[in-house]
């Protein structure tokens, strides 16, 4: 009679296997989700460090200056000029007895379509609020702009008002989801007077060919040309200095070429978009670069994960070996021991059965 042991060495071999597969698979996974964070974290850091350096509004009611850009839930609000208006007549004529005009710029920066509209805004002195005037019939006057991202947009606002030292141009609105407002102190020294119609018409009418008094009149008529010229850069959108100087340290440091210096006074949204356009540039350059590293590294750990699970794979093909060998030569001495106790047996019961047929 024999007695044989069961041995589950092929269970254990597809365990090993499969517990090394798992293992790979998670360091693959693992580097993969590093990889993208890293080379994405300095864009967003870079955005977020441009965009924590604008003056917020938010939902309460905070003072701001003349061209001094206001981000307004993601969209830039920039008032850039202020001026009276004296081009009506006796039956158009302001009931409070003045006309300023306000110009504003705005660009959206959010991912969606944003609305921006005159009807935001008010006119304020002394805490008494003060109508929209319309007596020159200026078609243009008001503004409904609907930016998409990156688009910007400008307008300007008339205001019948009395005479004052102070007034205030407040803003209450929802360009995107949250509720924004803000103020803008404009002070009678900041108003300019403006350069009407009625002026230039005069000014027409003393036209001459007579070379004294053309060269006379040249001289008021370039100075006229240089003061539209400095209104034209007030328009200008500008960004403070320390917008810009973050810019330049980023710029710095992602370029191996000459370096930027800081600047003291604020830039225009030209040189602003232009150095944040090279820095993007920059941004995508590294990060193409990243990435192209990244796969380059993602190959040789692959292949090094196929040579090494070659290499497992032929070592636990010798383990296996081994072990089947082993388990042979275990079962063989097994077969060896119980043929040995089988014959012992034997030998033991015909020794009984002799003794018993001597009795």
């Amino acid at each position: 009679m024999g007695i044989k042991k069961e041995y589950k060495w092929g269970e254990d071999n597809n365990m090993k296997k499969l517990l090394f597969v798992v293992l790979i698979a998670l360091l693959f996974l693992s580097a993969c989700g590093t990889g993208n964070k890293e080379s994405k974290s300095e864009e967003t850091h870079s955005k977020e460090t441009k965009e924590s350096n604008k003056s917020k509004a938010t939902d309460k009611m905070k003072t701001f200056k003349m061209n001094q850009v206001v981000d307004a839930d993601g969209v830039d609000i920039k008032l850039t000029k202020v001026e009276y208006v004296n081009d009506y007549d006796e039956y158009s004529a302001p009931e409070n007895g003045k006309v300023i005009k306000v110009y504003l710029k705005f660009k959206n920066n959010n991912e969606d379509q944003v609305l921006v509209d005159s009807t935001d805004f008010s006119m304020k002195m002394d805490n008494e609020n003060y109508q929209e005037w319309f007596g020159n019939d200026d078609t243009n006057a008001g503004f409904s702009h609907q930016l998409n991202k990156g688009n910007t947009g400008s307008g300007y606002i008339t205001y019948d008002v009395p005479e004052g030292d102070e007034y205030a141009l407040e803003m209450d609105a929802y360009p995107k989801f949250e509720n924004v407002k803000a103020k803008w102190k404009i002070k009678k020294e900041d108003i300019k007077e403006s350069d009407g119609s009625n002026s230039n018409q005069s000014g027409e009418n003393n036209v001459t060919t007579n070379t004294a008094e053309v060269d006379s009149d040249s001289e008021p008529e370039e100075a006229e040309k240089d003061s539209n010229s400095v209104d034209q850069e007030t328009e200008e959108m500008t960004y403070p200095a320390e917008m810009y100087n973050t810019l330049v340290d980023e710029y710095n440091e992602l370029t191996d070429g000459e370096k930027m210096n800081h600047v003291d006074e604020d830039v225009l949204e030209i040189e602003y978009d232009q150095l944040e356009a090279r820095v993007d540039e920059l941004y995508s350059q590294k990060m193409e670069q990243e990435d192209k590293e990244f796969e380059e590294q993602m190959k040789q750990d692959e292949e090094k994960m196929k040579q090494e699970e070659k290499e497992f794979e032929e070592e636990m093909k010798k383990q296996d070996e081994a072990y089947e060998e082993e388990m042979k030569e275990q079962e063989a001495a097994y077969e060896k021991e119980m043929e040995e106790i089988d014959k012992t047996y034997e030998e033991e019961m015909k020794a009984i059965e002799n003794d018993e047929e001597i009795e």
